[in-house]
């Protein structure tokens, strides 16, 4: 065994390595830490799930390595890290051809506040971030009636069906309300084909993005489609308690001009 790492010590010497270098040649890190994106989903006043996404679908991996991945949530300041909460998951991802996603759920946060996070890769001395924010849902408006809602300040009542919309980027679960001409079709965009949750949701114009990798980040984001009538300065709130979904309308700005206000609802099947 001295005959051995002598011999080690004289190759090292010429190739200015070192013998535990050479011993644990199979623990070397082949690649870089990849590129990563971040995204919320679930926003509520009081959580939000964390996601990391990445995409290895063109990339070939001929070694055997693995990464970490992890989060960092950051509260006040964006440029302050002294307050950063740092989640790192436990498991080691390989490097394999295809996309990979992660995340992790966060409670107790405060309403209608700013937080800033990245999901992050790890390998070695090489790290990936990709920092982005999101606001938790703001505190809706209160009405006491039920299926009781208003155009532009011209109150009516209301009977609301659940729909399933037409088409792959009109989301996968609708509400549908009110008497021509005024006929709204409010669908949701969510994970697993289920109901929107409790939180506050904001407009899309047209149509859910639906484009290669974009429907597989953009479902559960507290999108909604209000057919012809939403832009991204549309909002409402969604109250889901298991057993009925409600959406409340706090001066919600259609496209037309008009605005609705007050609340609807319909039990889940």
């Amino acid at each position: 065994m001295k005959k051995l790492i002598s011999f080690l010590l004289i190759l090292c010497a010429i190739f200015s390595c070192s013998v535990n270098d050479i011993l644990n040649d199979d623990e070397d890190e082949y690649y870089d830490a990849p590129s990563v994106r971040s995204y919320a989903t679930y926003i509520s006043q009081n959580s939000v799930t964390l996601n990391g996404f990445i995409n290895h679908s063109s990339i070939f991996f001929s070694e055997s390595d693995t990464y970490k991945v992890g989060f960092i949530l950051r509260t006040g300041d964006e440029h302050d890290s002294s307050n950063d909460q740092v989640i790192e998951l436990e498991k080691e991802v390989e490097y394999y051809t295809g996309t990979y996603t992660f995340n992790h759920g966060i409670d107790s946060l405060e309403p209608n506040t700013t937080y800033y996070y990245t999901a992050y890769t790890k390998n070695g001395a090489t790290k990936e971030d990709d920092w982005e924010s999101f606001t938790t849902s703001d505190i809706p408006c209160t009405y006491e009636q039920d299926n009781y809602y208003s155009i532009s300040e011209i109150w009516k009542n209301a009977n609301v069906q659940i729909t399933d919309p037409s088409c792959c980027d009109e989301g996968n679960i609708g509400f549908r309300f009110g008497n021509w001409p005024n006929v709204y079709r409010i669908n949701f965009n969510e994970l697993e084909n289920g109901y929107p949750q409790t939180g506050q949701y904001f407009g899309v114009s047209y149509r859910f993005d639906n484009s290669h990798i974009q429907k597989k980040l953009v479902k559960s984001t507290n999108q909604v489609l209000i057919e012809y009538n939403s832009t991204p300065e549309t909002e409402l709130f969604v109250n889901n308690d298991g057993e009925r979904i409600t959406l409340i309308f706090c001066n919600t700005i259609l496209k037309n001009g008009n605005v609705l206000n007050g609340k609807v609802s319909v039990e889940i099947p």
